[in-house]
C-alpha cells in the first residue's frame, strides 16, 4: 500500500541523535536496540545500532578477508568487537570513528589539518563535528593497520528508512529520542546502552516494558 509521507519540520532532524527502541519493536532486529543517526532528512535516514555486538572481533575480520594484510593487523584491533549495525547491506562493513591528530600540542598549528578533516577527501563522510562514517576499504584497512588514528566502532550492516517512515514511526511510538552524546556512545556497555538511554531519558525501564506489554496485550 502507497501513501503520502508526512510533512517533515527539517529544524527537528535527529541526525546526529539516537534512536532508542520501544517495546513496540520487541521480537524485531530492533528489540532495545539504541541507534544512533548518522543521516536524516526529506528523502530517509539512515543509523547504526550500537548496542548488539556480533561474536567476531574487528581484526580477526579483516584477516578472514584479506590474506595481504593479515599479518600486519595491530593486536588491539582483536580487541575492537564488530556490531551488528542494521538489516541493510549486511554484507558491507562500515566504521563510525573520531580522528585524532598525533602530537596535537599546537591547534593553532594544526588548524589546517583540522580543516580537512571536517571536509574529508578519502571516502568518509561527516555526520556531527569530528565523526565520521566511512565504508571505505583504505580507511577499513588503516584502522586495522594502525595508519588511521582515533577511536572507532565497526559495523556489519545498517538502519536505513524510506521518506517518511521513520517519522511514522516515531509518531507511532517505536522510537524515543535522545541527543547525540560522545561519551554516550562509546562509554556504556553494550548490555546497559538500553537501560542508560533510558535513564537518561527520565524512563524506568521496568515500567517501560510494562506499558509496552499492556499496549501489545
Amino acid at each position: 500500500m502507497s501513501h503520502s509521507p508526512p510533512i517533515i519540520d527539517t529544524s527537528g532532524l535527529i541526525s546526529p541523535g539516537f534512536l532508542v527502541a520501544s517495546p513496540k519493536l520487541d521480537d524485531s532486529p530492533f528489540e532495545r536496540a539504541v541507534v544512533v543517526m548518522v543521516h536524516h532528512d526529506e528523502e530517509g535516514a539512515m543509523g547504526f545500532i550500537i548496542n548488539k555486538p556480533l561474536e567476531i572481533d574487528f581484526g580477526s575480520l579483516i584477516q578472514s578477508v584479506n590474506d595481504d594484510i593479515a599479518r600486519n593487523i595491530i593486536p588491539e584491533s582483536f580487541d575492537v568487537p564488530v556490531h551488528f549495525g542494521g538489516p541493510v547491506r549486511i554484507e558491507q562493513l562500515w566504521l563510525i570513528f573520531q580522528r585524532q591528530l598525533v602530537g596535537e600540542e599546537d591547534r593553532e598549528a594544526n588548524q589546517h589539518l583540522l580543516r580537512k578533516m571536517s571536509e574529508p577527501d578519502d571516502g568518509a563522510i561527516t555526520f556531527s563535528d569530528g565523526w565520521f562514517l566511512a565504508a571505505s576499504g583504505d580507511i577499513i584497512e588503516g584502522f586495522a593497520l594502525g595508519q588511521q588514528y582515533g577511536t572507532y566502532r565497526p559495523f556489519i550492516g545498517y538502519a536505513g528508512w524510506g521518506p517518511g517512515q521513520l517519522e511514522e514511526e516515531i509518531e507511532d511510538g517505536s522510537w524515543l529520542l535522545l541527543d547525540f552524546d560522545e561519551d554516550f556512545f562509546f562509554d556504556s556497555l553494550p548490555g546497559l546502552h538500553w537501560d542508560d538511554a533510558l535513564e537518561r531519558l527520565g524512563v524506568d525501564p521496568t515500567a517501560f516494558l510494562m506499558m509496552g506489554k499492556a499496549g501489545l496485550a
